[in-house]
């Protein structure tokens, strides 16, 4: 099979498409025929070593965190899926090593949730890592609920424009923050309200949120607890080590709570997340697709940024 390999840290340069032997699977584990990847931030972030100090002296030979496809082959303890089910997923890359930048991927149960049957592979390859992260941080860490005010950083990319569905689906207020160019497409998911970085600073304005979902990494929390109301939640997706170490204590003295989310696997919240994928109240949100052999461009133009939705690749 095809399937970038990744031997060592450093630019776009050191992906390379290769030919490498299919897995093979053990009794407890499902072979999946890839048909799309997502190309995500932390991605580029493995690939660049900024989180060598989770992913050791070499990166994860293959990359790639979210796919959808079709499964090829399944082992003989697996009853919950059969040959040519049409499933999406999300792939824990730090700790499996290997990834979805490839042909084909074996995987656990956990990782697998059937395909919205309303979605092309494009499509669902863009959801799992982005809505997971969305459903994690508003559903299971900030636990909105119906008419909760909620603010999204970044409401244009990749986690943002889920977050921003998903918000809705819930019955939350939702108020996204983007760029000039980005407007019109915040709307069209769904947001109340948008705020326009380049026009208005939302921390001079007299609004106040239960909850504030930084997506980017540029809105503090020492800057967001004048516009989180009390009790208030802040959710980012920025995690360093000392956030990691130091916020669990520090948000025993203090009412509006510090928090960090840390997307994994969980089918579970997949099969709601295509629940709403079907009701059509989330859509996958493809920017640009790319061929397998063209990952150095897609790589490139991640790390630029610049764009909304999600880049995919179609093999």
């Amino acid at each position: 099979m095809k399937a970038i390999i990744t031997k060592e840290y450093g630019s776009a340069d050191v992906l390379n498409v290769e030919n490498v032997d299919i897995p093979t699977i053990q009794d407890d584990e499902i072979l999946i025929e890839i048909k799309a990847a997502s190309v995500n931030p932390l991605d580029w972030r493995i690939r660049t070593g900024e989180m060598k100090i989770m992913t050791g002296k070499t990166p994860p030979r293959i990359l790639g965190s979210d796919y959808s496809g079709v499964v090829s082959k399944i082992g003989k303890n697996i009853n919950t899926y059969n040959e040519g089910d049409e499933v999406f997923g999300m792939i824990d890359i730090v700790k499996l090593k290997e990834g979805c930048y490839a042909e084909f991927v074996k995987l656990k149960e956990n990782d697998i949730c059937l395909k919205p049957n309303n979605c092309s592979f494009e499509e669902a390859a863009s959801l799992p890592l982005v809505a997971l992260t969305s459903y994690m941080a508003l559903v299971d860490i900030a636990k909105v609920e119906k008419g909760s005010n909620v603010l999204i950083n970044g409401c244009a990319g990749g986690v943002g424009s889920a977050a921003v569905q998903i918000a809705k689906a819930l019955g939350c207020k939702t108020t996204g923050i983007c760029s000039t160019k980005n407007i019109e497409f915040a709307k069209t998911l769904g947001a109340d309200h948008v705020i326009d970085y380049k026009k208005e600073n939302v921390l001079d304005k007299m609004d106040t949120y239960d909850v504030v979902f930084d997506t980017v990494g540029n809105l503090k929390f020492s800057k967001s607890k004048n516009i989180l109301k009390s009790n208030g939640i802040y959710v980012t997706t920025a995690v360093t080590i000392s956030a990691m170490m130091f916020t669990p204590i520090t948000n025993l003295f203090r009412s509006k709570k510090f928090k960090l989310v840390v997307v994994k696997p969980d089918s579970n919240a997949l099969s709601t997340i295509k629940q709403m994928a079907e009701n059509e109240k989330l859509k996958g949100q493809v920017s640009k697709i790319f061929e397998l052999e063209q990952i150095k461009e897609a790589h490139e133009m991640s790390q630029k940024g610049g764009f909304s939705g999600k880049l995919v690749l179609k093999m």
